[in-house]
């Protein structure tokens, strides 16, 4: 059995958890606060990756028509010049080439400039390659081989 404390030494309840009470719900403000901008930031690293992965897709889809065109060679009078502007339309500064790699094959390259989403690093103006052929500073590029 527990001693019984007089009543002129008994803390009210009230008076005894009021400052806990308001640490936990800084303490859950301040957690949700960074967990809704992690969430946030994650949102939008995922719309750059989408928006990069169907630029990527469109340009493979470039490449291969050019390529297609090349190899039917007779698929009318200006129809290179057709792709290569429908290439700069689909792609934001995109362009479209093929180049002999070697015997019958050769390369359909779709390129484009590349969009910059952080700090630009020490090597940023270097020169990429595609697939051997000179893309744009900081660009992407999309090639196919095929044969004629």
């Amino acid at each position: 059995m527990t001693p019984r404390v007089p009543a002129r030494l008994r803390v009210p309840r009230r008076a005894r958890s009021s400052g806990s009470t308001l640490l936990e719900v800084a303490l859950a403000a301040a957690l949700m606060a960074v967990t809704g901008m992690g969430l946030v930031a994650t949102q939008l690293t995922l719309s750059r990756h989408g928006q990069s992965a169907a630029t990527r897709g469109q340009a493979a889809f470039i490449a291969d028509a050019f390529a297609e065109m090349a190899v039917e060679g007779n698929s009318g009078i200006g129809a290179g010049e057709q792709w290569k502007a429908r290439a700069s339309v689909v792609i934001p500064g995109g362009s479209v080439s093929t180049d002999a790699v070697g015997g019958y094959a050769s390369r359909s390259t779709a390129s484009w400039p590349g969009k910059r989403y952080g700090p630009i690093s020490a090597n940023a103006g270097a020169f990429v390659p595609c697939a051997g052929t000179p893309a744009l500073p900081r660009g992407e590029c999309v090639s196919l081989v095929f044969t004629r």
